[in-house]
Order: structure tokens, then C-alpha cells, then sequence
């Protein structure tokens, strides 16, 4: 049982983008979506504190079948090796 989650998620890597750059490159991430959005934690394994802060940023992840996910950031904050954010609504 999830508690609150309605959906939980683990993936192996993601991507921090700001338009076409890497603004971060994210190891082990866990995705949850409650009834109030989605927010996403991750280990950070290298990320440009410029590129980082800019607007506007996106998440990406791939699937195991190689699809891919993205969904935009409204909020992120980094803190040592993790990362957490709120997701906006999942892009097509």
C-alpha cells in the first residue's frame, strides 16, 4: 500500500534539461504522484550550478522500453547529492 501515493516510481537515471543542455545528470530517482502532483527525489552525479537555476527546466527519464518521459520543473532544490522537485503536468 502506498499511503498517500497514488503512483510511485523508481528509475536508474535522468536527466536535468534546460532547452538542449544537461543541467544535471541524475543517478537512482523516485518519482511520486499524490492527489497534490508529482515530485521527483534523485541522486545528483553531476550538475552545473548555472544551468541548474535557469528557466525553464525539464525532467527526462527513459524507460526500460526505451520510452521516454518528460515533465517540466516548477520548483527544484539541490542539496549536496539530492535532488527534489514538484513536477508539472507529464508532456507528451
Amino acid at each position: 500500500m502506498l499511503g498517500e501515493n497514488t503512483f510511485a516510481f523508481k528509475c536508474r537515471e535522468g536527466l536535468l534539461l534546460w532547452g538542449y543542455h544537461e543541467a544535471a545528470v541524475l543517478g537512482e530517482c523516485e518519482l511520486s504522484a499524490t492527489r497534490t502532483g508529482v515530485s521527483v527525489t534523485a541522486t545528483v552525479v553531476t550538475a552545473d550550478a548555472f544551468k541548474s537555476q535557469q528557466q525553464p527546466l525539464t525532467l527526462r527519464i527513459r524507460r526500460p522500453s526505451g520510452v521516454v518521459w518528460t515533465w517540466p520543473v516548477e520548483s527544484l532544490d539541490i542539496v549536496g547529492q539530492t535532488l527534489t522537485a514538484r513536477l508539472g503536468p507529464q508532456e507528451d
